[in-house]
Order: structure tokens, then sequence, then C-alpha cells
């Protein structure tokens, strides 16, 4: 049965926001986080909105980054190599464009307020600090870079299995250690890659044998 149109909208709809909100929310709390604490050290206050209405436009900004890239090919150039070049390469992605997007909001914002784009470009110009920008920047790629990290940790590992190791997995429950279930996990993805279907199937097998043996120490429980 075919969905009716608002009810395939909807899941539209719901499909962007799963997507969009952990990277909204991450940066939302990273950089409210920066923000606080550079108001602490700095300006010796605990809490201001402008600051705080900056940091959340920024972390929305993000936010739209993230769903627009994650929907091009181009983001995926590294897939299935070492973790380490995915990682920088959408690090360096990720905050190219997250730059890019902030200068044309920020001179399409000046431009309408200043009635042209010359006198946006001259009250940019005046208003500009490398040293603001650098920082910005900075901060950008570090929580892109633990951001990226995470994703493709978790890409790794499967769906929602680095949140049941971070929140519901009890070591204690399993003969295997977090690290060894880690271990086992890594070992089993090697085997799968490297024997063929029937060895791999084949109890009799080294290969055969080994999966078995390490599928029995996950599935146990201590005495």
């Amino acid at each position: 049965m075919i969905a009716s149109l608002p009810v395939r909208i909807y899941r539209l709809w719901l499909k962007e926001m799963k997507h969009i909100l952990p990277p909204t929310l991450y940066f939302f709390v990273a950089f409210n986080l920066i923000s606080f604490t550079t108001n602490l050290l700095t300006r010796n206050y605990w809490f201001h909105l402008t600051s705080f209405m900056v940091a959340t436009g920024l972390a929305l900004v993000v936010g739209k980054v993230v769903l627009v890239v994650d929907k091009t090919r181009i983001i995926d150039r590294f897939r299935g190599a070492p973790l380490i070049q995915p990682i920088l390469y959408k690090t360096v992605f990720y905050a190219v464009v997250v730059f890019v997007v902030r200068v044309l909001e920020r001179f399409i914002h000046l431009a309408f307020d200043d009635a042209g784009f010359s006198a946006a470009f001259e009250a940019a110009a005046l208003d500009f600090s490398w040293r603001r920008f650098a920082a910005i920047q900075i901060w950008i790629f570090t929580c892109f870079l633990i951001y990226c990290t995470a994703t493709e940790l978790s890409a790794l590992v499967g769906e929602g299995q680095m949140a049941r190791l971070f929140l519901r997995h009890r070591s204690s429950q399993h003969r295997l250690t977090r690290r060894q279930h880690v271990r086992a996990l890594m070992e089993l993805s090697r085997l799968a890659e490297t024997t063929p279907r029937d060895r791999l199937l084949d109890p009799e097998t080294p290969q055969g044998s080994r999966l078995v043996s390490i599928v029995d120490a996950l599935r146990q429980r201590p005495a």
C-alpha cells in the first residue's frame, strides 16, 4: 500500500531530523561550553546572552551543513580506507564548508543592513580580526575532528553499538571485557574479509573453528 503524501512528507521530515539532530546538539553543547569557559576566563561573568545566541546560531549552521554535505558523494571519497584518512578528510571538508557558509551569511547580513554590497565589504573589513577568526576556526576544526572520529567509529562497530557499549553494556555480564569484546569483533571482521565463505562456515577448518570459539566467547556469561 502506497503511503499518502502527508505521510511521506512526515517520514522524510523525521528522517532528516534524526540526521540533523545529533550533530546540532553536539555542536550546541560544544560551542556554548567554549563560549562559557571563555567568558569565565576573560570577562569574569557566567552568562552572556549575545555569546549564547552566537554559539547557538553557529551550531544550527553546522547542523545544516552536515545535513547537506552528507548527501553528496564526495564526502565518502575515502570510504574503506584506514580510519585516519576519512576522519581527516571529512574534518577538513566540513570545516571549509562551514567557513564558506559563515562568510556568505555574514556578508549577506551586512549587505542588507548597510544597503549595499560595497558597504557590506567595508564593514566586514573593519570588523575582521585575524585572532578571532583563527580561534573560531581552530575550535570548529577540533570539534569536527572529535565528531568525525566518533561517527566513523560508530559506523565501524555498527549502528547503535556505540550507545550500547557506553550506556547499556556491562562487561560483568559477559566473559569478555570491553576491550576483549572489541578485539573479538575486529577479529570476526578480519576473518570475514580474508576467508572464503565455505571455509569460514566449516567448523573443521582452522578459520571455522576460530569463528565458533569467538562466537561462543561472546555469548557466554561468567559462572
